[in-house]
């Protein structure tokens, strides 16, 4: 997305840490000496702020709240 925003000039576009794209984006850039590559999940996002303990409620939370960030930066 971003090598077209650049061939159209357009602004650079970035997710925020809370999205799952933004998560992983983070986890690929950020130096570590025992870095493992991984596929998307749950657990790299940044936990909530009030813990819920069912699973199912909890990824529902996560995913509200990424969709909340996208909304607000777009």
């Amino acid at each position: 997305m971003n090598a077209a925003q650049m061939h159209t000039e357009g602004d650079k576009i970035t997710f925020p840490e809370t999205t799952m794209i933004g998560a992983l984006t983070d986890y690929i850039s950020s130096p570590n000496k025992n870095f493992k590559p991984m596929n998307e999940n749950f657990g790299i996002l940044p936990e909530l702020e009030k813990r819920i303990k069912d699973k199912r409620l909890r990824y529902v939370a996560l995913s509200n709240r990424a969709l909340e960030a996208i909304l607000q930066q777009y």
